[in-house]
């Protein structure tokens, strides 16, 4: 299967859309931490999750994703209103 194909099962999905207007994004970067305050803070975004993307299938935890032998990347994925 290819991974630009292959459906990211890294975050379960924990947030549910709140409004039909809504739609949900992901952004991979350094520190999940420090990207999902930033979000939290801008207008229109309404939650946030933090979690790993891609890497190798099945869970992993933060000190092994921090080793950086599992080729995840630390992500947030977040609920906006796109207006």
């Amino acid at each position: 299967m290819s991974t630009a194909t292959a459906k990211d099962t890294s975050i379960p999905s924990l947030i549910q859309l709140s409004r039909p207007d809504t739609e949900l994004a992901t952004f991979a970067a350094g520190c999940f931490w420090s990207v999902e305050l930033v979000y939290q803070r801008k207008e229109g975004v309404l939650q946030t999750q933090v979690g790993y993307t891609g890497g190798r299938e099945g869970p992993t935890s933060y000190r092994e994703v921090c080793s950086g032998a599992t080729g995840h990347a630390e992500a947030v994925r977040l609920e906006f209103d796109p207006k």
